[in-house]
């Protein structure tokens, strides 16, 4: 089972690994549209962050570890996105995605 801290820091390294992107991929955004996203999707997985960091995330229970087991892949895809220097496109939707299960661990794990 997970605990506390390790739902914190699949939060904050998805946010992290987002916010530390930001400005490369902004560079690499041909639209506005898309520069729009990116800031989106940091914004989105800020929220998260700063709610999780705010409270407890003690809640227990197999629908809260299924949604640290799903955050978890999704911070592992996101680092793989920018590890592998995948498309813009890709890295928007795999971060968008992501911020979605950041949302939903940090929702499902508050005591």
């Amino acid at each position: 089972m997970s605990n506390a801290e390790q739902r914190l820091f699949e939060v904050y390294e998805t946010y992290r690994t987002a916010l530390g992107n930001r400005s490369a991929d902004w560079k690499e955004a041909k639209t506005e549209a898309q520069a729009d996203k990116i800031q989106a999707n940091v914004d989105k997985l800020e929220t998260q962050y700063l709610r999780a960091a705010r409270s407890e995330l003690n809640a227990q229970g197999a629908e809260v570890e299924a949604a640290y087991q799903a955050a978890k892949q999704a911070r592992e895809d996101v680092q793989s996105a920018y590890d592998e220097a995948k498309a813009l496109t890709e890295r928007i939707s795999t971060v968008s995605s992501a911020a979605k299960s950041m949302k939903n661990l940090v929702t499902k794990a508050l005591d």
